[in-house]
């Protein structure tokens, strides 16, 4: 049986994935949402810093929550209370957040007025390719890593282009986003084995495979844990030729953040190779990853 995607538009969603990278310093590739986003969500960004959050765990819940919570307040109550907690804390900071995000959602809208109908045109690409390899993928990755690993249902949230490619798998609400892009970023590595490789990273949470594994580390450990597996499968369904030097690629295209200290792509690499001879159990070989990682 397949893995059941249930494909979703949301403009405040696609607002928020932008502006997330502008707090991170990246560069938007579209220049009609620059000019209109980048001051607004830099202001949130300040507000986040201001409230001294622990910015990536706030993003990390704000957005996926953003596409199922209607209304401004109840979002950020919710996100906020993912983040730091009920208390007093969370009262005060509600109305300054509030109008930093109304900010943000307008200004999206103004850029990019025709938003939905842009994304219902760009869907069906990566929907017709995911149909034809889709499940092919997920089952090459279920064997070789772990066939309870592969989620059976999942909410994929298409996001405007804001990046030229870009995605995250959101753990702890079984969904994830991507940039709706019309073309391969790179050449190399499709945007459908991308997609693959979120969904692979959905099950990580279950405290079978991460009940030794920090909260805020296990994005990261299951970004790269997904990454050799993923690859191979993909050349499985002969999408792509796995070579060990599209672990690099992908880390790079993909965007992976890595210790500056850490070489990721050998330690990945490193990594599988032991995973390959000895076929330990997954919780096992995450918590590896975990200590090669430092």
């Amino acid at each position: 049986m397949g893995v059941e995607l249930n494909w979703r538009m949301c403009g405040l969603t696609s607002a928020l994935h932008a502006a997330e990278a502008v707090a991170r310093n990246e560069p938007l590739a579209d220049s009609r949402l620059a000019a209109a986003l980048t001051e607004p969500a830099l202001q949130l960004a300040a507000e986040v810093r201001s409230g001294d959050l622990p910015a990536e765990r706030f993003w990390r819940h704000l957005i996926p929550l953003s596409a199922n919570l209607a209304g401004r307040r109840l979002l950020l109550e919710a996100a906020l209370t993912k983040t730091i907690g009920r208390g007093a804390r969370l009262e005060a900071a509600i109305p300054a957040f509030e109008a930093q995000l109304a900010a943000v959602d307008i200004a999206n809208q103004a850029a990019l007025p025709n938003l939905n109908e842009e994304l219902a045109l760009r869907e069906r690409p990566l929907r017709e390719q995911w149909e034809a390899r889709g499940n092919g993928m997920m089952q090459r990755i279920g064997q070789l890593t772990d066939e309870e690993l592969i989620v059976p249902q999942c909410d994929v949230l298409l996001v405007h282009p804001a990046l030229g490619g870009g995605g995250e798998a959101h753990l702890a609400y079984n969904s994830l986003r991507i940039e709706a892009v019309l073309a391969n970023p790179n050449a190399e590595l499709p945007e459908v084995v991308r997609l693959a490789w979120l969904i692979a990273q959905l099950q990580l949470d279950l405290p079978k495979y991460s009940d030794t594994i920090h909260a805020d580390r296990l994005p990261q450990i299951a970004r790269y844990a997904m990454l050799p597996p993923t690859l191979l499968a993909a050349e499985a369904v002969e999408l792509m030729r796995f070579t060990p030097e599209l672990i690099g690629q992908a880390t790079s295209t993909w965007r992976l953040p890595a210790p500056p200290e850490v070489d990721a792509p050998t330690v990945v690499s490193r990594w599988w190779q032991t995973c390959i001879e000895t076929r330990p159990p997954w919780n096992v070989a995450l918590a590896a990853l975990v200590q090669m990682f430092g």
